[in-house]
């Protein structure tokens, strides 16, 4: 199994609820923030997503969270930089 940290992939419409799981929270805008810290999550490329402009939740070293757009283009991206970084 190894050191690999859990992949969500989950409906927008139980993504809201699943996130305090994460130590996560949606704010009052539609933001995904730290529970703890109240910092913004941000994708890969430094956007600030709203939970509807979610398709895929990763998990990355600098934040538990990486929100990636809800495109196929970008969840693929992201996929395939996980494996070049593993």
């Amino acid at each position: 199994m190894g050191d690999t940290e859990p992949e969500f992939i989950v409906s927008r419409d139980k993504l809201e609820s699943f996130l305090p799981l994460l130590g996560a929270e949606v704010d009052e805008e539609g933001f995904i923030r730290d529970s703890e810290t109240g910092e913004l999550f941000e994708s890969s490329e430094g956007e600030v997503l709203s939970i509807d402009e979610i398709g895929y939740l990763a998990s990355g070293d600098d934040q538990k969270i990486i929100p990636v757009r809800d495109n196929f283009s970008s969840v693929v991206s992201e996929l395939s930089d996980r494996e070049f970084r593993e």
